[in-house]
């Protein structure tokens, strides 16, 4: 079973599409992010980004850096 990330529960929470969710950052913010980028955090193939991009998102959505980053996988790989 394939897990979703914290990012794709939360538009689905916010009943939001990853569409709305480019053009809430665009309304927002100066620079915007492409989809493609968006669609790879969303989806959980991109997970080394800039804490610009995490900023962006958070206020695009209006919630909190901890609201979205999956910091439990990071955890577990990272402990000796």
């Amino acid at each position: 079973m394939k897990t979703q990330t914290k990012l794709k529960v939360l538009l689905q929470q916010k009943r939001m599409t990853q569409s709305d969710l480019f053009y809430a950052i665009k309304d927002k913010c100066k620079s915007h992010l492409g989809k493609d980028v968006i669609s790879r955090i969303v989806n959980g193939k991109k997970q080394n980004y800039e804490i610009h991009t995490l900023l962006k998102i958070c206020l695009a959505l209006n919630c909190t850096p901890n609201q979205i980053i999956e910091k439990d996988n990071f955890i577990e790989t990272q402990i000796k």
